[in-house]
């Protein structure tokens, strides 16, 4: 985010040589991440775009229900 606060056209100073940086990727799509601009979630210490997040997450609340399904008892 630094690199991006230091050269876009609403900065008092444009620095003249910004530092080179590697851009985030998503995890599961490599999509690159604008961290300044784009929805992203970080799970496991990896960047996630927008739309992997949302399966990601909807994903586990599937699991969540299989798994809560599993644990009630059988109805008499």
């Amino acid at each position: 985010m630094y690199v991006w606060y230091g050269t876009n056209e609403y900065n008092f100073v444009k620095l003249k040589n910004p530092p080179s940086y590697k851009p985030a990727k998503c995890a599961e799509c490599e999509t690159v991440i604008k961290l300044s601009m784009d929805g992203y979630s970080i799970s496991g210490g990896k960047y996630l775009c927008i739309e992997c997040s949302d399966k990601e997450t909807e994903n586990r609340i599937r699991q969540f229900e299989r798994d809560k399904a599993k644990k009630r008892p059988a109805s008499p």
